[in-house]
């Protein structure tokens, strides 16, 4: 199961980076973009040129300053980075059904308070998060819902939704993420012969001890749990032969809270959601950057004491781990096509 019904595979030797950020040329092309625009967003004619004259300038911004974090010294990384995924998070905008107001929402969207009093820890730091600007518009376009009307976060609620940097978070702060992995199945329905349930098992390998219910995840639509075992939910019943990415299948899911970071079609990830906030994917990694690159810019000694703490080979993983994700959802987002990479020794 994951997020869009379609996939692509590639396999390289290369850096998966690198073979990202050639990808992502492709989309400074304007007749490569004008056909995806046709394509997947039934766009055409002057609207489509329009658009792609918008999107280009962001996405080459994009790729530049994300090949320059690359080049950069790791612990300044993060400010080059943070305004490569800022751009990309504009292309995301520019095409969704919020794109007209992006150029009246520029700026971040999101404030970090340099004059609060010094935090001893990243975890404890407090973004501001505002209504205009371009994280509220990035929010809405991932999520079709508006940003909720909630002025902090702390930052300790944004790294357990990080994906790709669970094992460090771990050994960081003895805690587990709040992302967990389900397999998906089949179980015969009592009251309706030739026809199946479909299922979730909560995969324990990979999980806490608490007991979740349905809706604690917003990947979930239309599932309870089952009276017989705590760690299995129920879905809807359809005909023996229906396949998981079946579009009815697919109803029982917001599959943009699907984290889809597992190889197999049969098992995905989802968080344990906020209540206050969704977190599809980029968003964390959105808000990990923009918290980071702030403390780059402001507040120079903070950032060597993040250098010296128990914290930074999260960050040090964050920095390639998250750029990379980031790089292949934004890929994603822009066909609806799932890519995965796989790398083969040259």
């Amino acid at each position: 199961m994951f997020r869009y019904p379609e996939n692509q595979g590639i396999a390289s030797s290369l850096d998966p980076i690198t073979d990202l950020l050639g990808f992502l040329e492709y989309l400074t092309s304007e007749k490569y973009l004008l056909d995806v625009l046709n394509r997947t967003y039934g766009l055409t004619g002057r609207p489509a040129k329009d658009r792609a004259h918008q999107i280009i300038p962001h996405m080459r911004t994009a790729i530049s300053f994300i090949r320059g974090s690359l080049a950069s010294e790791p612990l300044f990384s993060f400010l080059p980075a943070y305004y490569g995924i800022l751009n990309l998070s504009k292309v995301y905008i520019l095409l969704g059904p919020r794109h007209a107001d992006l150029p009246s929402h520029r700026w971040h969207g999101v404030v970090y308070p340099v004059n609060k009093k010094d935090s001893q820890s990243i975890l404890t730091e407090q973004l501001e998060l505002r209504r205009g600007g371009a994280f509220p518009l990035f929010y809405e376009t991932l999520t079709g819902k508006q940003l909720p009307d909630r002025k902090r976060i702390a930052m300790r609620e944004v790294y357990p939704f990080v994906s790709n940097i669970g094992a460090e978070y771990k050994l960081a702060t003895g805690k587990e993420n709040c992302i967990q992995a389900f397999k998906v199945g089949w179980r015969p329905n009592k009251k309706k012969k030739g026809h199946l349930n479909c299922i979730l098992q909560l995969d324990r390998r990979t999980s806490d001890s608490r007991e979740y219910e349905p809706r604690d995840f917003k990947a979930l639509v239309q599932f309870r749990r089952d009276r017989a075992n705590p760690d299995v939910f129920v879905g809807g019943v359809f005909p023996d032969g229906t396949h998981f990415d079946s579009p009815n299948v697919r109803d029982q899911f917001n599959p943009i809270m699907i984290y889809d970071n597992l190889s197999d079609d049969e098992t995905f990830t989802t968080p344990a959601c906020s209540t206050h906030l969704l977190m599809p994917e980029e968003l964390p990694i959105f808000l990990l950057f923009f918290h980071m690159s702030s403390v780059v810019r402001y507040k120079p000694e903070f950032l060597f004491r993040i250098r010296d703490s128990q914290h930074w080979p999260v960050l040090s993983a964050a920095r390639r781990h998250c750029l990379l994700k980031m790089l292949i959802l934004a890929w994603s987002f822009v066909h609806k096509t799932n890519l995965f990479l796989k790398h083969e020794i040259a």
